[in-house]
């Protein structure tokens, strides 16, 4: 997910998009043959040629000719008038030279972005082996905006229309092929999906530099991204293409000095007094000694154990390690990772006897990271080592404070200009599609943000106005995915993520949310359910801009009535009635002032839920799947299910 990108090609490419594009008539390439112009609108056609040029453009579909002069730097457009869904139609460009653009459709255009779960190909959905022969719609459009970091906004992409066919559709966005089919099927119109997505991305690497600077968060990142000139930009992108060519090819990288190897650092020899001290787990980001580090960093600590532990195997946990590590016991490699992609993922190493000589241990970690936070940021319970088979015994924690050396820092200017900066996606994916005229957008992305929920409270309504503003076309429909269970390393943090995408609904008109508690996989940050995704997204298309008769949600919660021992919880979206799949309603739990939570019964009255504990004698507040892994059974009768919720107004753990 936070895997990085070589960037000498997209900087070039970028610092070319700044200049004039010459003399001669261009398009920018979301323009070109095969594409879906949004049906009934204004919707543009714009370009470049000579400063002072004339541009002529003629739309096939009612024979209409719009002239144009381009500005002093080459930029002309034009807003022609599109009619009702249907084609093929063409449209000319005539200028120093003449364009004809063919197959060109009327229909409905939409948005899809985020990071690798929209992102996620259709070749790797659950459905794909089904799916893919029978994916033959020549009146669905896909466009796939390819990858591109910009410091600054651009005003092009690189990518190109195709007609969805069992050959193009295998490399799609799942999520945007499963929404684009479903509104073609039900309304009978043509379909256009641009797909802009990167993995592991945060929302504000989708954000303008002006709407992140009202919120203050990411003023240092901006300045320094800004402030950086093009050839400082090219160097750094050689030298993290470098970095990237050798990770890719041996799952890490020899930096020039690599002095960690070459002094022995993970040697029980070494003096390591000199080193600096910072309490584990932490990710580096947040430590005031470290900050959002990218390069190398060897980390030591000492283990006293047990007398009676020497000469046996032993297991050591670490929790998550981002990103790729080398671990030593005693100066015996035990384990590593060298794969990016493992950012997220529990290091559990065994600890040959050969490695238990004596009753201290020296613990050597390298780490490698190559993007954002770093270092070992799980919870302190996941540190520890322990005998092998030994259930019985008792394990040695290891959270504390470790020693630490920094051995090499990436360069400044390529630090920043990775997929997780503050507004490069912005500028390189999105921006340059402004002018695209569109119905609306679907956004599946969140997980890059789930330990900082509070901050998404803002950032992510943000962003959505931020994406409105842009492009001028109103409060366009926007719809998201809630987060799917899984497994993170702090608890309740994604739970928390979710009641900040919950309450973006009463925060911005024209959004929506399509819920995934029931489909996701605790185990797997990439769930492969696709179809279900995609489905619940365009019903909310369907209904709110389509005028189709359907139940678009389910239960969203509304409020709460407190009744004695109990408290009641209103729902809207409850469709054709409440249920309770496979038994008993699960999940809920109910405190009192005391801010303690207990579970609780939960029974269906009507539209309702009572909810109640023996425990809770005067309840104040309800909270409900309020984990980062619940997968709970309440869902409306069309089998749409309840979102999470928790109503009482206390400190969240994100709050920081």
């Amino acid at each position: 997910m936070r895997k990085l990108r070589t960037l000498i090609s997209v900087l070039l490419l970028g610092i070319l998009m700044q200049v004039a594009q010459g003399a001669s008539l261009k398009l920018p390439a979301i323009l070109g043959d095969h594409m879906v112009l949004q049906q009934n609108s204004f919707a543009k056609i714009w370009g470049w040629t000579e400063p002072g040029g004339k541009v002529q453009v003629t739309t096939g579909w009612n024979g209409k000719n719009y002239s144009t002069w381009a500005d002093a730097q080459g930029n002309w457009q034009v807003k022609v008038v599109t009619g009702k869904a249907g084609g093929p139609h063409s449209v000319t460009i005539e200028g120093d030279i003449t364009i004809v653009l063919e197959d060109i459709l009327l229909g409905e255009v939409w948005i899809c972005s985020g990071q690798s779960n929209m992102e996620w190909p259709l070749s790797r959905a659950e459905t794909a082996e089904a799916e893919i022969p029978l994916s033959d719609f020549p009146d669905i459009r896909l466009f796939t905006v390819k990858k591109h970091i910009a410091p600054r906004p651009l005003e092009d992409v690189s990518g190109a229309w195709e007609a969805c066919t069992p050959e193009t559709s295998p490399g799609f966005s799942a999520v945007g092929y499963f929404f684009g089919k479903k509104l073609h099927k039900e309304l009978g119109v043509p379909v256009g999906m641009v797909h802009t997505s990167w993995g592991g991305t945060p929302s504000e690497s989708w954000t303008s530099r002006e709407m992140l600077q009202t919120f203050g968060d990411f003023d240092q990142q901006l300045d320094d991204l800004y402030n950086s000139n093009d050839e400082e930009m090219e160097q750094a992108a050689k030298e993290i293409g470098r970095i990237e060519a050798e990770i890719e090819s041996q799952g890490d990288f020899d930096n020039l000095e690599n002095i960690g190897f070459r002094e022995g650092w993970m040697k029980i020899s070494y003096d390591d007094r000199e080193w600096k001290t910072m309490k584990c787990p932490a990710e580096w980001s947040s430590l005031e000694e470290i900050g959002m580090l990218e390069g190398v960093v060897w980390m030591r600590t000492r283990i006293s154990v047990p007398a009676a532990w020497q000469g046996k195997a032993l297991v050591l946990d670490l929790g998550p390690v981002d990103e790729m590590d080398v671990t030593w016991i005693n100066e015996v490699e035990v384990g590593s990772s060298k794969v990016v992609a493992n950012w997220n993922k529990n290091r559990s190493y065994e600890v040959p006897a050969s490695a238990v000589t004596s009753e201290e241990l020296l613990l050597s970690i390298r780490i490698v990271n190559t993007n954002a936070q770093g270092g070992m940021f799980g919870v302190p319970e996941q540190l520890m080592i322990y005998p092998e088979g030994d259930q019985n015994a008792e394990p040695v924690m290891l959270a504390g404070d470790w020693k630490y050396r920094i051995a090499y820092k990436f360069p400044k200017v390529a630090q920043l200009n990775n997929s997780q900066t503050p507004s490069v996606l912005y500028n390189g994916m999105l921006y340059p599609l402004r002018n695209l005229a569109i119905r609306g957008a679907i956004w599946y992305q969140g997980e890059s943000n789930q330990d900082r929920a509070i901050q998404y409270r803002t950032i992510f309504p943000g962003m959505i106005e931020d994406w409105r503003s842009t492009w001028k076309q109103g409060d366009f429909p926007f719809y998201f995915v809630q987060l799917a269970p899984y497994r993170y390393a702090t608890e309740h943090t994604s739970a928390e993520l979710r009641e900040a995408q919950f309450l973006t609904l009463s925060k911005l008109r024209s959004t929506g949310m399509a819920v995934t508690l029931d489909i996701g996989n605790p185990d797997d940050i990439h769930p492969t359910n696709k179809r279900d995704v995609g489905s619940r997204l365009a019903l909310w298309a369907l209904a709110n801009d389509y005028g189709l008769d359907v139940v678009y949600s389910g239960p969203l919660y509304r409020k709460q009535s407190v009744d004695g021992a109990s408290i009641r919880i209103h729902f809207d979206h409850v469709g054709s009635g409440l249920v309770a799949k496979g038994g008993d309603l699960s999940h809920f739990e109910i405190a009192g002032e005391d801010q303690q939570y207990h579970p609780a019964k939960a029974v269906i009255d009507g539209e309702t839920v009572v909810v109640s504990s023996k425990d809770v004698a005067a309840p104040v507040a309800v909270r409900f799947a309020w984990s980062n892994t619940a997968e709970p059974n309440l869902f409306n009768q069309e089998g749409l299910p309840a979102s999470s919720f928790c109503t009482d107004p206390w400190k969240r753990i994100t709050d920081k």
